[in-house]
């Protein structure tokens, strides 16, 4: 038989072993050091005796409020107005920019979601009727390298200031420089990209120019302003146009597609009224505008005539 003293051995052992290899399956703790300030966390988690199931992700679009479109069409006219008016050099046929003019690549600043096309800049001339009835900004896309050819009716810049082209030296139509404007694939892009459709040229107007000042509207509180100015400028809005004026939706709506995207906005001109403009572009670079139509909601004239 065994002895006592053989037993007592027996399950000395028996535990040593049993010891070794729980330490083999138990995690060893990470010692972790208490924050140096501030308040000891809490959990925010409710006890309960129930199990809980925490919700999937999801995906939805980051799409702005019509106040926030809103405030980049604001941005835009401010950026504008800081613009100021025409510059007296500028007022003259085969007009040449001395390169301290308003700066048209700062849209970029207010348009976000929009940029050149690596290689180019974004830039303009000063297109002026000779008898003084119009002048007009007029937008394109040249590559980085400022252009050298030299205007033949100016004296050329002094010091390392470059030359700049004439109004004759820019072909296309007013829209060709989107050809190089690129969307980052957003729907605030493709609004942004309306707008500036729209917008872009609204800067150092001058007399018959002054038609030109289509502007998206994109909130309800901007509508009443416009149409509750009773007659500030030019004729007022008549208690029906008002009325049919604040059932208007004017909150932007962009349709994303494979190929295409639509854009609906609310437009208003003092030469026109409230229209809802229509645009389909294309989804990939470049980005084409395949077809734009204006639905008129709301006739209006200021009856200003310049």
């Amino acid at each position: 038989m065994m002895t006592l003293h053989k037993r007592v051995r027996l399950i000395i052992g028996l535990l040593v072993a049993m010891f070794s290899v729980a330490c083999v399956f138990l995690p060893t703790p990470v010692p972790t050091s208490p924050p140096a300030s501030g308040p000891t966390p809490t959990s925010t988690l409710a006890s309960s005796s129930e199990p809980t199931s925490t919700p999937l992700p999801t995906s939805t679009p980051d799409i702005p409020s019509s106040e926030a479109w809103q405030a980049t069409v604001d941005a835009l006219v401010a950026l504008h107005r800081s613009a100021g008016s025409t510059p007296e050099h500028l007022r003259k046929e085969n007009a040449v920019r001395t390169g301290d003019e308003f700066d048209v690549n700062a849209y970029f600043t207010v348009l976000d979601h929009l940029s050149m096309e690596p290689g180019y800049t974004l830039d303009y001339v000063y297109c002026y009727d000779g008898s003084g009835f119009a002048g007009f900004p007029k937008l394109y896309a040249r590559p980085d390298v400022v252009p050298t050819k030299a205007a033949t009716t100016d004296t050329p810049p002094t010091g390392d200031q470059p030359w700049y082209l004439t109004c004759n030296d820019v072909s296309g139509d007013a829209d060709s420089y989107l050809a190089h404007v690129q969307v980052d694939g957003t729907e605030e892009g493709f609004f942004q990209f309306v707008v500036l459709r729209m917008m872009g040229g609204q800067f150092y107007l001058h007399w018959h120019a002054g038609y030109y000042d289509a502007a998206v509207v994109c909130d309800r509180e901007t509508v009443e302003s416009i149409i509750s100015a009773d007659g500030s400028y030019g004729q007022p809005f008549s208690a029906e146009q008002k009325q049919v004026a604040r059932a208007i939706d004017p909150a932007p709506v962009v349709e994303m597609e494979d190929d295409v995207v639509t854009v609906k906005v609310v437009v208003f001109s003092k030469w026109g009224g409230f229209k809802r403009g229509t645009f389909k572009i294309g989804r990939n670079f470049p980005h084409a505008t395949l077809e734009s139509e204006f639905e008129t909601l709301v006739e209006y004239d200021c009856g200003i005539m310049f």
